[in-house]
């Protein structure tokens, strides 16, 4: 099972979701900004490393906002959703 992180980046009553490059696996859908979590790292770092790069942005990560294991035919993945904002970016 992979363990992934994402984001949920609030900014009052909006949050930031991002698309994925059409020659990505699963190209062209909507997703929250974050990634896998690398060996060594804790979830919350991994999610700050992620943001930095691919945002460009800093965060302040906030508590879990749910965890979520989901199936698809090639893969297995545990994403744990962290409540964020922007700090620096």
């Amino acid at each position: 099972m992979v363990e992934v992180v994402a984001a949920l980046i609030w900014d009052k009553d909006k949050f930031m979701i991002c698309q994925r490059p059409a020659n990505k696996a699963r190209g062209m859908l909507w997703e929250f900004v974050g990634g896998k979590v690398e060996p060594g790292e804790t979830k919350q770092q991994a999610l700050i490393r992620e943001c930095r790069e691919e945002l460009a942005i800093t965060l302040s990560v906030g508590d879990v906002f749910m965890d979520v294991i989901h199936e698809y035919p090639d893969l297995s993945v545990h994403l744990t959703l962290f409540n964020a904002r922007v700090a620096e970016g």
